[in-house]
């Protein structure tokens, strides 16, 4: 689980993105797919991927309630924060265990730390 902080006026760490699904392909030097799992804050879960390769970007899908509503996060969550954010993890994640499915498979049941510059970006296993 990757713990992220898109949120203004909270603290470090208060959106979390649990990876479900790897569907990577190393071709050329780098790899190519899709990372995704559900975005969370401990109210509101909602479904994330990050694609990865030529053209690289993190979107959330829109998830509607029972009464029609699209559901979201609070509006101190900055989404296009929260999309960076999601985008950077993961392709350090990529980079720091190998482009592998299987590595990064193996890497979702360990427990790692993971050195960034930026102290927003926090992750625990």
């Amino acid at each position: 689980m990757i713990w992220l902080s898109p949120a203004n006026g909270t603290k470090e760490c208060s959106i979390y993105f649990d990876i479900r699904d790897i569907d990577l392909q190393y071709s050329e030097g780098q790899s190519i797919g899709v990372v995704r799992g559900l975005v969370g804050d401990g109210s509101c879960e909602l479904w994330g991927e990050v694609f990865l390769g030529r053209r690289e970007f993190a979107q959330i899908l829109p998830l509607w309630t029972e009464s029609g509503k699209i559901e979201t996060f609070s509006e101190d969550v900055d989404e296009s924060l929260l999309l960076q954010e999601m985008l950077s993890i993961v392709k350090n994640l990529q980079f720091m265990v190998g482009s592998s499915k299987e590595n990064l498979s193996s890497f979702m049941h360990q427990s790692l730390e993971l050195t960034s510059q930026s102290q927003a970006h926090c992750l625990a296993a």
